[in-house]
C-alpha cells in the first residue's frame, strides 16, 4: 500500500505520514499537527460514520471526513 492516497482511504491502525494539506482550513488542520511530515495513526471511526479519530503527536483529534478528505498521506512502516 504505498503511494499517496487520502487519509480517509487508510484502514484504521495504520501509520501514515503527511504529505500535503489543501482546502481552505488547511491553516487550521497545520495548527492541529497536520502538516509534511507528521505521523499520523487512524484509531476510530465513530458509530454512525463520517468522523475518524487520529493520533497526532500523542493527542487524540476528532475530524470529519469532509474535513480529513484534504490531508494526503502515504502509509509509513507499520512494524
Amino acid at each position: 500500500m504505498r503511494g499517496a492516497k487520502k487519509i480517509t482511504e487508510i484502514p484504521l491502525r495504520y501509520a501514515c505520514r503527511v504529505q500535503e494539506v489543501q482546502g481552505e482550513d488547511r491553516f487550521r488542520l497545520f495548527d492541529l499537527g497536520f502538516f509534511r511530515g507528521s505521523r499520523v495513526l487512524p484509531l476510530y471511526a465513530c458509530m454512525g460514520g463520517g468522523t475518524r479519530v487520529y493520533r497526532v503527536k500523542d493527542t487524540l483529534i476528532a475530524l470529519r471526513d469532509r474535513d480529513a478528505e484534504n490531508i494526503s498521506v502515504e502509509v509509513a512502516d507499520n512494524g
